[in-house]
């Protein structure tokens, strides 16, 4: 298991690459823990679904009042593609916060996203962790090889739920899919 203590971390890939398990692998390795989930797919977990799954006005009201007055140990933003777009596009407000302060708010947090190449460079940059399922497109290939040398090839060449891990910038580790423990 990964220790997301007071960490940032981003899970990427393509839908059906497995990312879903590998969200709930992670949620279950603590109880304080707290998933935006705008496809209602993780009944099992602590979690809110918005009632607008497109509103990034509703997300930051939600980190503001639900988020910093809880304070889970883990807070992940499922769907993060749809609310955080990449620059120019300004940050909304509760993930500029998270982005800026959560390490003295001590909460880890993960967004969740389809492609790298189409998400903000401020979150993914300052990550201790990203995760990555398969990946095949050129745009994609080329932005990790811009953050890694070989992180594309390496990602390019996975198999099927399999997922490589970038930590800090430096190390490259694959790994095989992930258990759900019941």
């Amino acid at each position: 298991m990964i220790d997301m203590t007071n960490k940032r971390a981003a899970i990427f890939g393509l839908p059906g690459s497995g990312k879903s398990r590998l969200v709930e692998h992670i949620a279950s390795s603590t109880s304080r823990h707290l998933i935006y989930d705008p496809m209602n797919e993780h009944p099992k977990f602590h979690r809110y679904v918005p009632s607008d799954r497109t509103s990034t006005a509703e997300l930051s009201e939600f980190i503001n009042k639900g988020v910093l007055a809880w304070r889970p140990k883990l807070f992940i933003l499922d769907e993060a593609s749809k609310y955080v777009r990449p620059k120019p596009t300004p940050l909304p407000s509760g993930v500029d916060d998270l982005n800026d302060f959560s390490r003295h708010w001590d909460i880890a947090w993960l967004v969740v996203a389809r492609r790298p190449s189409q998400f903000h460079t401020d979150i993914v940059e300052l990550c201790h962790y990203l995760f990555f399922f398969r990946l095949p497109g050129k745009n994609d290939w080329a932005y990790m090889e811009s953050l890694h040398q070989g992180l594309g090839d390496t990602v390019r060449a996975l198999p099927q739920y399999h997922f490589a891990i970038l930590e800090d910038g430096v190390n490259i580790t694959t790994h095989a899919p992930v258990e759900i423990y019941q």
